[in-house]
């Protein structure tokens, strides 16, 4: 670990997990130390990195406190960062994404003037892998300000390098999931919204680089990353009690709607029974499905018929 901030009672802690981003490293902390709000503090956690992460960290010896850990995951390093703070707020920036300079700012001064807050994000711009995008919240609807737990759970506009949380809010909603290796950071947003209001600055306030290899980055086709979605979802309706009715009936909505296309992919690869098992989980979320009902009669047909129906399905609709 290198030396302490020499000022550690300040109001935003600013968490930076990094894993092998030595290349992109040096901006995202240079974006934070050209922040017109001063009352900060760094912490980079080091996931487990094997590339020239600690020489990048050098020249920060008395800007940033610096903790590697064992490799463990996005949700466990910003865990550490939480753990290892102290102060009121808590920023979340991702270490191949950068902030603009007013950034802090904007987002400090209306936290300070709206404490019924739990969250606030920004829009962003998005650059890397064949994209290009000035603004996404251009490019889908954004709600405003208030209760938005219906509005992420189909359309998830809060982007993680973009988010401040005030710390009683993560205290009273919980941490990061580390079990989950990837939505970690969908399902605490959804924790928070179901209690708090959220608020959007609708300006660009940060540039995000998409990399293949990124921090949250996984892999595995569609079977895995509907599971994950499934994950994140279930651990909602297990750890939020409190959902108001309306709330409990979107969640259900959206769990059905997730088993429905995790399903429907299985019967896709001919992987009949798993299928089966999925639409029947979807269809107790929510009975009334046709096609769910349809693709769960199929599943039950004999082998021979299944296969003509799902050449013929191909042939129709390819």
């Amino acid at each position: 670990m290198l030396p302490d901030d020499p000022n550690p009672d300040v109001a935003v802690s600013v968490i930076i997990p990094t894993y092998n981003c030595a290349s992109y490293l040096a901006a995202a902390i240079e974006s934070v130390l050209a922040q017109t709000y001063r009352d900060f503090r760094i912490f980079v956690i080091d996931d487990g990195s094997t590339d020239a992460t600690p020489e990048v960290m050098r020249p920060y010896v008395y800007h940033c406190v610096y903790i590697h850990q064992p490799n463990a995951g996005a949700a466990a390093a910003r865990n550490r960062g939480i753990r290892e703070s102290s102060s009121k707020y808590i920023a979340f920036l991702d270490a191949d994404d950068l902030w603009h300079p007013t950034k802090l700012e904007r987002q400090i001064q209306l936290l300070d003037l709206h404490p019924n807050v739990g969250l606030i994000c920004s829009d962003f711009s998005m650059t890397g892998n064949g994209q290009s995008v000035d603004s996404f919240f251009s490019t889908t609807r954004v709600p405003p300000d208030g209760r938005m737990f219906k509005h992420l759970l189909r359309n998830c506009i809060v982007f993680t390098s973009s988010v401040v949380v005030p710390r009683q809010v993560i205290e009273e909603a919980g941490m990061f999931n580390e079990f989950l290796p990837v939505c970690e950071d969908m399902n605490l947003w959804l924790r928070i919204a179901s209690r708090w209001d959220i608020a959007a600055i609708r300006e660009v306030l940060v540039s995000r680089r998409n990399r293949p290899e990124g921090l949250s980055a996984t892999a595995g086709g569609t079977i895995v990353s509907l599971n994950h979605g499934l994950a994140s979802l279930q651990h909602i309706e297990s750890s939020c009690p409190h959902l108001s009715r309306r709330n409990t009936r979107v969640l259900r909505r959206a769990l059905a709607l997730f088993y429905y296309k995790s399903g429907s992919s299985l019967l896709t690869d001919g992987k009949r029974e798993p299928a089966r098992a999925q639409l029947l989980r979807s269809l107790r979320y929510r009975s009334f499905q046709p096609l769910a009902l349809a693709k769960l009669g199929g599943s039950l047909l004999p082998t021979a018929a299944f296969r003509f129906l799902a050449r013929y399905y191909k042939m129709a609709f390819r």
